[in-house]
């Protein structure tokens, strides 16, 4: 029996302002059984001094996605499970030189030194105290080693595999779903910070890497329609909806393979959903 009624992808973009529409944006959403189809952007009342020419006018910003998914996780009634492509933690390593103990540990120092929630990556980056690296986390380095680590600001964003800047902008809004979920009791489970085990009852968001699914999945007839954006949210949504409709996703979810020292480790550092 599938876990999950609605599975949502989200292809990041740290490009330009946080109220920008951009093309680098794309949120995707399949239910039940159903063919996964593109969303459109919303619009909200802090759009309302932002004029947008018609041509973006469905395309999305960094805020509204993050509006869009505060609204879906306080509201909806089905269940749904959401993939960000996006790094949403830093190496355990890096994690300690900060004297960073935990991830909320984490988001709190993510909110201090991005101010990427007004300012653009460019910006924020004159401004933040930091110290460019390479090093990557356990599940990069051992499962999906053609990634980027999510801490090379020198690989600014539109460069090749390039993950960073899309991380320092979508961390700080994390942050803030992080807030709803622990003071106004959102039911969402951050996996696997929250630990693997997720309650009945509750959304989940996971770190998603589409190039990892488009290799396991057929070319679908929608792929060569869309953008590299678009195609790269629709493959998050699918591959959650197709192992979940096979009842095989819950071994990506309770990862049984990992060793109990990687299990702690993943409460820091994360992991990327479909890494077995």
């Amino acid at each position: 029996m599938p876990l999950f009624q609605k599975y949502i992808g989200i292809d990041y973009s740290g490009a330009e302002r946080p109220d920008s529409r951009i093309r680098g944006l794309a949120v995707a959403e399949s239910e039940g059984n159903q063919r996964c189809h593109l969303l459109i952007g919303p619009q909200y009342k802090s759009d309302r001094n932002l004029p947008v020419p018609e041509s973006k006018s469905h395309l999305w910003s960094r805020r509204n996605v993050y509006l869009w998914l505060r609204d879906q996780l306080l509201t909806s009634s089905e269940r749904m499970i959401i993939g960000l492509d996006h790094g949403l933690s830093y190496p355990v390593h890096s994690l300690e030189q900060l004297q960073l103990n935990d991830w909320d540990s984490f988001l709190k120092w993510s909110r201090r030194t991005w101010k990427t929630t007004r300012l653009t990556m460019k910006d924020s980056k004159q401004q933040a105290d930091y110290i460019n690296s390479t090093e990557k986390r356990l599940v990069e380095r051992e499962f999906v080693p053609s990634t980027k680590s999510v801490m090379d600001l020198d690989r600014v964003s539109g460069m090749q595999g390039a993950v960073s800047y899309s991380t320092h902008t979508g961390l700080p809004w994390i942050g803030r779903l992080r807030r709803y979920q622990q003071h106004y009791g959102m039911k969402v489970h951050f996996w696997p910070y929250d630990g693997v085990t997720v309650p009945a009852d509750h959304h989940v968001i996971v770190e998603g890497y589409p190039s990892l699914y488009r290799r396991r999945m057929q070319q679908e007839d929608w792929s060569t329609a869309m953008s590299e954006h678009e195609r790269d949210a629709c493959y998050i949504a699918r591959w959650m909806q197709d192992r979940d409709q096979a009842d095989t996703l819950l071994p990506y979810l309770e990862l049984p393979t990992l060793s109990a020292d990687e299990h702690r480790l993943i409460r820091r550092e994360g992991w990327v959903l479909g890494c077995l």
